[in-house]
């Protein structure tokens, strides 16, 4: 985590422009070239990521910061997917789109994956609807040849399935969230604070001298608990 931390400063430092845009390269402490739509992608990925796990908002308000940036730089509103290049490089004859999943995920299908986390962080609409477009926009491609396309599936079933937001809240959030961690739940995402907080998902459910953990889906919360044992089982529940 140390390591993780270490490396996303870095970046914010050194490949972050002060208009909000990013740099590609780095070498003999000089950044050059402007990003493209896979360093913007893997990056907000990154920083959704680290916020999870240390609940700083800092990395998730920088990962919002760049998909508006890249929704204005690279987004295509014809083709509701994202350019590689943005318009700020050099005019081609054609803009390519990155869409297939090959040894790392395609870029548009990480900018699919970050729109729809987003869209449960700030209960943002217009993500949730680009994210969903995106993927529909796929559909023929994964039908036709799904293997390609594994990144797209994951995605297909957050939306089709049941997916969570697990809130945490309160002085002892850190230590129930290395507890949740202990265990495997890949349909969900955490939001977390230890003060009050004006994140749509703990707005208002601050309470002195307790930690509570609240399991909700689609913005609808079971009721709270103290007790990490409690909000597994409320997760697993789900499943029966």
């Amino acid at each position: 985590l140390e390591i993780a931390k270490k490396n996303a400063f870095f970046l914010e430092k050194n490949m972050l422009k002060p208009d909000g845009s990013l740099f590609h390269n780095y070498k003999d402490g000089k950044a050059t070239i402007n990003g493209y739509l896979e360093d913007y992608a893997t990056l907000i990925d990154a920083y959704i990521s680290l916020y999870e796990v240390t609940l700083n908002t800092k990395w998730l308000t920088l990962s919002k910061n760049l998909t508006d940036t890249a929704l204005y730089h690279f987004f295509d509103i014809n083709s509701k997917m994202f350019f590689f290049t943005s318009d700020k490089d050099t005019k081609l004859i054609a803009r390519k789109m990155e869409v297939e999943d090959n040894v790392i995920p395609s870029s548009n299908s990480m900018m699919a994956k970050n729109l729809f986390k987003l869209s449960h962080f700030y209960d943002n609409k217009h993500y949730s609807t680009t994210s969903k477009q995106m993927l529909s926009n796929m559909t023929k491609n994964i039908q036709n040849y799904g293997s390609a396309y594994s990144n797209w599936l994951d995605l297909y079933i957050n939306f089709t399935e049941r997916y969570f937001e697990v809130a945490i809240n309160g002085k002892e959030a850190h230590q129930r969230l290395k507890e949740i961690n202990q265990h495997y739940i890949p349909n969900k995402l955490i939001v977390g604070s230890t003060i009050e907080s004006n994140l749509p998902l703990l707005e208002s459910r601050f309470v002195e001298g307790k930690t509570f953990i609240y399991v909700c889906e689609n913005k609808t919360c079971q009721l709270p608990t103290e007790k990490t044992e409690q909000a597994i089982e409320q997760l697993k529940a789900t499943f029966k």
